[in-house]
């Protein structure tokens, strides 16, 4: 602002001025106040703001730079400050690295630790004389990292993609960085014009994977290790194919995936703190009328490959269609002679059902007949029971008139002088024949003969008992 003859100026809470007088004196005015100008100039100061994720670089006059981490505010100091910058703090994620250099007197010693929150240590730098050493310290991620006013972050120039975005090329100084990732990572990588021993130029594609294992014998043995992995591969590569014609290199590509054809990368890897986890080979390209005549040679391949297995899944299918066959026709005679079995255990379990059927009819019969023959013979013994009881009364009664005629002896004594047919009357009188006898030859003769006439008489007598 321009100078003031005579007056006055507020000077608002949270700002500061400086006020110039002509003589070149400076004084520095901090708000809220009134101040009254005679002939001074006064100048605002600008303030300087740094969240938690920044910190202020105040470069001084003297030549030190003083750095402040937020979050906090420095106004400008006219006479003491050259100039203040806002910087951002380096954030580093988990699979990062920060390589840190810091000056370090020699008095000092020891080495320097590392700080992953960031800060200040206050300081205007060195200031007194004396010799420096520089120490080197990493400082791992996850980490918010604010430099102090002797430190500075190395950066990497390494061989990388170049501009024109092709992957499979790498261009040295192409990728340039602070942060170094530790993480397993891969590249690209095409070897190109690789002659085998038939003098065919070929092109073998790889992929190359890798993790840092170790940064500070990385940091002493290389300044550019992916360099080194391509020309290691390139040597490894070459190598493998001068043994080789084309035909062989051919039928022998599988070996490209493996890591013991990569000798002198995985001992370059090693040397330089890497681990060279797995090489994947991606393929190859010949010669333009060579790859014509491979890509004509393979497509006649695939078409014999092709009709062969057509004509293979023709057979299969006939094999299977007779197979079916056979299958259906020796499951067709399985299940006739299931059938057939069926049908003969049921017709044997019918006779067996007939078979004990007719036993149970036989059983029944004879069972039957058994009692009818029981019944007989109760029936015939009852009889014979009443013919006995018939016989005996008869027999009784027969007793009874055989005494009955013996008393009657001397009755027939005196007939016996005569002969017996002068008295037919009398034998017709008892219904017996005729005989011209004695009566004591005939007197038993006599009683079987007159039996029938007994016989009413014992019924009567078996009547009456009854």
């Amino acid at each position: 602002s321009s100078m003031t003859i005579y007056g006055s100026r507020t000077v608002h809470e949270g700002s500061r001025v400086a006020i110039w007088s002509r003589s070149g004196k400076v004084k520095i005015v901090d708000g809220p106040a009134r101040v009254t100008l005679v002939f001074q100039r006064c100048v605002p100061l600008r303030q300087y703001r740094a969240d938690q994720s920044q910190y202020l670089a105040v470069r001084k006059r003297a030549g030190p730079i003083e750095i402040k981490p937020g979050p906090c505010t420095v106004f400008f100091d006219p006479v003491e400050d050259e100039g203040i910058s806002v910087e951002n703090a380096v954030q580093i994620d988990a699979s990062q690295a920060l390589v840190v250099y810091r000056n370090v007197h020699a008095a000092e010693g020891g080495s320097v630790k590392a700080v992953a929150h960031g800060g200040g240590d206050g300081g205007g730098g060195d200031r007194g004389g004396g010799a420096r050493s520089v120490d080197r310290r990493v400082v791992r991620g996850p980490a918010r990292f604010i430099p102090t006013a002797d430190e500075w972050c190395h950066e990497f120039s390494w061989s990388g993609v170049p501009k024109d975005g092709s992957k499979t090329t790498v261009q040295p100084n192409a990728n340039k960085f602070k942060k170094l990732s530790v993480i397993p990572t891969s590249m690209y990588h095409n070897v190109s014009e690789v002659r085998t021993n038939d003098d065919t130029l070929i092109t073998v594609k790889l992929m190359l994977f890798f993790q840092l294992d170790s940064i500070e014998k990385m940091l002493a043995c290389t300044n550019d290790p992916i360099a080194d992995f391509v020309n290691a591969a390139s040597a490894d590569v070459i190598a493998f194919c001068s043994g080789l014609n084309y035909e062989n290199f051919l039928t022998l590509t599988g070996e490209l995936n493996k890591l013991e054809t990569f000798s002198q990368l995985t001992t370059r890897a090693h040397m330089i703190g890497y681990t060279i986890s797995k090489v994947v080979f991606r393929g190859f390209q010949a010669g333009e009328k060579l790859q014509a005549m491979h890509d004509e040679a393979i497509q006649e391949r695939t078409r014999l490959r092709l009709l062969e297995e057509t004509q293979e899944q023709q057979q299969r299918a006939e094999d299977m269609k007779l197979e079916g066959e056979r299958r259906r026709a020796k499951m067709q005679a399985e299940l006739e002679m299931e059938q057939h079995r069926l049908k003969t255990e049921l017709s044997l379990t019918a006779q067996q059902a007939s078979i004990k059927e007719q036993k149970l009819i036989q059983a029944a019969k004879n069972e039957l007949e058994a009692l009818q023959h029981e019944a007989d013979l109760k029936q015939q013994k009852a009889a014979a029971a009443v013919n006995m009881e018939v016989f005996g009364r008869t027999r009784l009664i027969a007793v009874v008139v055989f005494r009955v005629l013996s008393h009657a002896t001397p009755f027939l004594d005196r007939l016996a002088s005569r002969p017996v047919f002068q008295f037919p009357s009398l034998f017709r009188r008892h219904g017996c024949a005729a005989l011209s006898l004695h009566y004591r030859s005939i007197a038993p003769f006599w009683l079987v003969f007159s039996l029938p006439s007994l016989f009413p008489a014992a019924l009567l007598v078996r009547t009456c008992s009854f």
